[in-house]
């Protein structure tokens, strides 16, 4: 998204275009996003966003009407909602919205595709599920040792206490590596408690408000007060930095 805002910067077309372009595109960035977070904390292809939908998108409401239909109904979202980006990327280009070479527009193109293989590279821990005989083997290893681990260590303890004590702790631990891999499978749910997925979400929202802040910005340049001919002032070294904070630690105290 930050390099097409900056091949706005060169547009022949109107404000109007390009402002539309750009609040399209975060728009349409913060959904996919949404959708990302939404499908692999599911673990499902198949998501509503009506009711169980909890993460934060800017605006999707003032998209059009057949865009959000077609996202609704699609039964991939994340996959339609990424192509309608391709689609806007590829228009607003034609327009003269993005005033860039074909070549170089294709960096933006191979980010935005490095980030859709990340999401099926994540989907295959949330949607892929474990084989059957290894939980039926699994659970078959724990059944037998609840069983085992108490005729054990009844046979080898004197009291009540230290047989409850060592059958207790050593059923405890076998069963809780169980549960934390069981919720280590798909760390992206909400109740294996690994990822703040909706913080993540907000965060993804500042950062494309930010950018569409700084889309309005002037182009940096220097001081009124520096000359043409004029060479950079040379930065400070380290031993500087750290003489000069002494020295003025030292007149405050």
């Amino acid at each position: 998204a930050s390099t097409l805002f900056s091949f706005c910067r060169g547009s022949k077309a109107s404000k109007t275009e390009v402002f539309l372009f750009q609040h399209t595109l975060v728009r349409l960035l913060s959904l996919m996003n949404a959708l990302c977070l939404q499908t692999l904390e599911s673990g499902t292809e198949c998501i509503e966003l009506a009711g169980s939908f909890r993460f934060e998108v800017l605006n999707s409401s003032e998209l059009d009407i057949e865009t959000q239909n077609a996202i609704l109904l699609s039964p991939c979202k994340v996959e339609c909602t990424f192509q309608m980006i391709q689609n806007l990327i590829i228009d607003a280009h034609t327009s003269g919205v993005l005033g860039v070479a074909p070549p170089i527009l294709t960096r933006s193109f191979q980010q935005i595709g490095s980030g859709l293989v990340v999401y099926a590279d994540s989907k295959k821990l949330s949607c892929g599920p474990l084989p059957a005989a290894y939980k039926a083997i699994t659970n078959f290893i724990l059944g037998c040792g609840l069983v085992y681990v108490p005729m054990a260590t009844a046979a080898s303890t004197d009291t009540v206490a230290g047989c409850f004590a060592w059958a207790g702790g050593c059923t405890f631990l076998l069963w809780f590596m169980h549960g934390v891999a069981e919720a280590l499978d798909n760390p992206f749910m909400k109740r294996a408690r690994c990822l703040d997925t909706p913080s993540m979400q907000r965060h993804l929202n500042l950062l494309l408000l930010q950018l569409v802040q700084q889309a309005q910005m002037p182009t940096p340049g220097m001081g009124a007060g520096t000359g043409v001919g004029s060479e950079p002032t040379p930065m400070p070294s380290m031993d500087e930095i750290c003489l000069s904070t002494w020295q003025q630690s030292m007149r405050e105290i």
